[in-house]
């Protein structure tokens, strides 16, 4: 008998007497079948012997272990669960979110479903499979050889699983149509609901729908006569009703406004089934040359993202959505692609609660043979990715395909993008049918002919690409679905992105809409092409303007910039007074919208960082080229403060655009370690605050003094050193008012070890961790020695993992310390690096967020903090010192430094004590208090 490897969890019962779901998420048996050899030998047979296989844990990809770090091919997974005796005459439906990518299932031993569309969920019923009473044997069996592109191709059942348990009538999906009418404020909105019965027996049924915003009910709808479902079919029903102006508030990227609408199936007056979804009202069009948004003229800035990382894949936790979501708005990104790739119900879902929009992907890429008109999966891929996904304000159309369009490519490509626009439209007439072209400027004849707009992709030469795209193909307005010039670096102070270069060639033109970098966030990848474009040995694929672990790199902090919502902020301080001045966008420039419910923050720290004094603005409306705008505020610095910082902040609390004066320089950072080459040395430092880059100053004994340029690393490495000669090392932390004392010098002797990997991250992880280094194609392997005290080693590891590597089997919450070396390929071992600690953090709430300050204004409070790593979002406490009421008011963000809260009426500021913790999904950290400014020196 199979061992029952996990406990069923009842995650969400909607009511205990019509419908369960029960997470089969857990640990499940693993094995490769490298020669295919599973099928024949019946591995997923009941009683199959399954003695010698792996254990991995779902939802997961099996490349995040070392053992199949590069395994392309066919694995499978075995699990059991107990048939329920309250099952009995109900519907099993068993429902994956995502196994990549071809996938066939058995269930004791009987095959029941395939899925050849591994980015989207799938779903079957089994009740009639099921064992009646007692365990069931579950069997997948999972295939990633399909690939799309330069992305890698992680494999394994990759999204959660669980069993649906509902009658056996009941609720397949509601579509809803928000369209708001802008000329009066009214909306009308339509709802299509579709019911299924796999009974034997037709039956009546009846609905009600609720719709709600901000937990008031806006509308409520019965069914007047009874729906009559045939047996073992389905049947749609549509309804539509208008809500008034003073219910209707418009999504938008700004102000992402959201209904929940409830749906009730009813039988005898009884709730039997429901859904519940979100939806927004917003109209999107294109006029023209023009973008409109809700009727307004905007033009849009974002970035692609490769959904994945280097220590999670691309399993997707929620804290890994939240911060790619936040560290993107931060950034001012409103619109784009996206992703090449459909993205899972909770993605979608942040998306439409922060305001990104965003076109939906087909993944069909380059020479590719369902570039076809009469191939099946394109159609299925389109068809199941609109059902799936249609209530999602943040989806603003339907991508059929990217750079698929060169007729000698494909040849067939006219024809299929034609009809694939054609369904896309059929099955959804309420959004943009798009195509991602890279030839509208090179061919006439050009499927992008067929799309709303222009999607188009160009890596150099940017200026004149659009011209002759626009000139071949007049009318239509061209959004930048990518652009880029050629592959950045790995090493964040290194990188280098001209931002400013390639936008200034899109801005200016009537016909340009906006544009989306390629990419955002460094991925894994084994491509090569010409040199600048041929991934690194670390298999980190560096386009990103962060790396696999989210650290920004140089040109982080210049699209910031570029990408702000307004062209400059400038600060004025003399004295005791300053002026802060904004100066608009012009209107042909790329962003370029007006501004609504924005805010200038300003704070000065002391050097605990801790807010001394500083103040907020609403301002008014901002409209791109109208005149500069200047605002006087009171700046009498407080002789312990070291910098101040002035912020705009968005009507979401996002940084979109930040300056920073300095009062102080920092101090001197402390160094780590020195590792030393034949001609090479390497400073590993601990950063200081208050600074923003660091200088290495070495001396040789003949006395001549040299300095690094400046980085914003954590280590300097300097070469053209002489070989086994004495170097005195210092370290300087520099910032706008200056340099830093120097460190304390080190003396260390070049010799001829080799110099160990950089470490550019440790991440912590469920039982484990994972080390993110440098790569060089000379290496051989890599060793790690941990252990549970600093200096003392139990364990010792080699790998030939490249760019990442998992120290497993840990316990969660236990502090490991652990160095790091490699061999080169001649067998020649490196010195060690420094030290690491890390602490494992499977299952574990998150740390107490640490707490900068508080301004204060009328009933408005803004709290200033650092994000919790992994953490998915905050709550702020509120409690009234005199009559000791509570009010917890939610913060559903994972990387904001500010958020803005509304006391309650009545409650005087003097009165409120304020506390701030941060939550994930296994709890909450502890109640930090939040200072007001005259708290700090107490």
């Amino acid at each position: 008998m199979l061992k029952q490897l996990f406990i069923l969890l009842f995650i969400s019962i909607n009511a205990a007497s019509y419908a369960q779901q029960i997470s089969l998420n857990g640990t499940w048996q693993f094995r490769t079948d490298q020669y295919r050899q599973g099928e024949e030998q019946r591995w997923y047979a009941s009683q199959h012997n399954t003695t010698g296989w792996d254990s991995l844990r779902v939802p997961g990809n099996w490349d995040l272990e070392n053992e199949y770090a590069d395994y392309a091919g066919t694995a499978w997974y075995r699990t059991a669960f107990t048939t329920r005796q309250e099952w009995k005459d109900q519907r099993v439906r068993l429902y994956f979110e995502s196994v990549y990518n071809d996938a066939t299932v058995w269930l004791n031993g009987q095959k029941i479903t395939e899925n050849h569309l591994g980015f989207l969920p799938f779903w079957v019923d089994i009740q009639e499979e099921l064992v009646a009473e007692g365990e069931n044997v579950l069997v997948v069996e999972a295939d990633n050889v399909f690939k799309r592109g330069a992305i890698w191709n992680w494999g394994g059942i990759r999204r959660p699983v669980w069993l649906e348990i509902t009658p056996m009538v009941r609720l397949e999906r509601q579509h809803i149509t928000a369209v708001p009418n802008l000329q009066n404020g009214t909306a009308t909105v339509d709802i299509e609901l579709k019911v299924s019965n796999a009974a034997s027996q037709p039956q009546e049924v009846d609905y009600q729908i609720s719709i709600v915003r901000e937990g008031q009910a806006v509308y409520k709808v019965s069914s007047e006569i009874p729906l009559e479902i045939r047996a073992n079919s389905e049947s749609t029903k549509s309804i539509s009703f208008q809500l008034e102006e003073n219910q209707v508030a418009l999504w938008h990227f700004n102000h992402p406004e959201l209904y929940t609408t409830k749906l009730e199936l009813l039988q005898k007056e009884e709730v039997i089934h429901q859904l519940t979804d979100r939806f927004g009202i917003r109209k999107v069009e294109v006029d023209g040359y023009q973008f409109k948004l809700n009727g307004e003229t905007i033009r849009t800035v974002g970035f692609n993202l490769v959904a994945e990382d280097r220590t999670t894949g691309n399993t997707l936790p929620l804290w890994r959505i939240k911060e790619d979501v936040d560290l993107m708005k931060s950034l001012g990104a409103n619109m784009a692609r996206l992703s090449h790739l459909p993205l899972p119900k909770p993605f979608l879902d942040y998306l439409d609660e922060r305001g990104i929009m965003v076109f939906e992907e087909v993944s069909l890429w380059g020479k590719d043979a369902m570039v076809d008109p009469d191939h099946p999966t394109p159609k299925q891929w389109l068809a199941r990715m609109i059902e799936t996904k249609y209530n999602h304000p943040s989806i603003i159309g339907w991508s059929i395909g990217n750079e698929i369009g060169f007729l000698d490519a494909n040849p067939k490509a006219m024809e299929y993008v034609a009809g694939a626009i054609q369904q896309a439209k059929q099955l959804d007439p309420t959004r943009l049918a798009i195509y991602v072209s890279h030839s509208a400027d090179k061919q006439l004849k050009d499927p992008v002919e067929f799309s709303d707009l222009i999607m188009f992709n160009n890596y150099g030469n940017w200026e004149n690409r659009v011209k002759k795209a626009n000139e071949l193909h007049p009318g239509k307005p061209i959004f930048m679905a990518e652009y880029g010039k050629e592959l950045n670096s790995e090493n964040p102070d290194q990188a280098s992105i001209n931002a400013q270069e390639m936008l200034n060639d899109y801005r200016g033109k009537e016909y340009m809409l906006g544009a989306s970098l390629w990419t955002f966030n460094d991925y894994r990848s084994f491509w090569k092409s010409n040199p600048t474009w041929t991934t690194p040995p670390s298999q980190n694929r560096v386009w990103g303007i962060v790396n696999t672990f989210r650290q920004p790199k140089q040109p982080f902090y210049t699209f910031k910039k570029e990408y702000a919502p307004i062209r400059d902020l400038a600060v004025d301080a003399n004295g005791s007074e300053a002026t802060i001045t904004i100066a608009p966008r012009n209107k042909l420039d790329i962003p370029a919208y007006p501004l609504r419910g924005y805010r200038l923050v300003w704070a000065a720290y002391d050097e605990h960082d801790q807010i001394t004094e500083g103040g907020f603005i609403d301002l008014p409306e901002i409209t791109p080229g109208s005149n500069s705008r200047t605002f006087p505020v009171d700046w009498s610095t407080k002789p312990s403060s070291v910098r101040t910082e002035v912020h705009l902040l968005d009507p979401q609390d996002y940084s979109v655009l930040d300056t920073v004066v300095y009062f102080q320089s920092p101090t001197a950072a402390n160094i780590l370690s020195v590792h030393t080459a034949s001609t090479k040395a390497r400073v590993v430092f601990d950063p200081v605050p208050n600074a923003t880059t660091y200088t290495l100053r070495y001396t040789s004994p003949d006395g001549k003094i040299k300095e690094s340029r400046p980085t914003i690393n954590h280590f300097i490495e300097v070469d053209s050193l002489k070989a086994f000669t004495e170097y005195q090392f210092q370290l300087l932390s520099t910032n706008a008012a200056g340099e830093s004392a120097p460190s304390e010098v080190v003396t260390t002797r070049t010799d001829e070890d080799e110099l160990p990997p950089v470490i550019w991250a440790t991440v912590p992880a469920d039982q484990a961790f994972f080390v993110g280094y440098t790569v060089d194609p000379q290496d051989y392997l890599y060793e790690v020695a941990y252990g549970t005290q600093p200096g003392h080693y139990s364990n010792t590891i080699a790998l030939r993992n490249v760019g990442v590597l998992k120290i497993p089997n840990l316990e969660n919450g236990q502090t490991y310390y652990y160095r790091m070396r490699l061999r080169k390929q001649w067998g020649f071992a490196s010195e060690w690096s420094h030290e690491v600690a890390i602490t494992p953090d499977g299952n574990l709430a998150p740390e107490e967020p640490q707490v900068y300050g508080m301004l204060q204004q009328d009933s408005t409070l803004i709290l200033n903090y650092r994000p919790v790593p992994k953490s998915t979002g905050y709550q702020v406490r509120l409690t009234h010192q005199e009559t000791g009421e509570e009010k917890v008011v939610p913060i559903n963000a994972a990387r904001l430094f500010f958020s803005s809260v509304v006391l309650p009426t009545g409650w005087p500021p003097q009165k409120v004590i304020v506390a701030l913790r941060s939550k994930n999904q296994y709890g909450s950290s502890g109640w930090v208090k939040v200072p007001l400014m005259n708290e700090v020196n107490r």
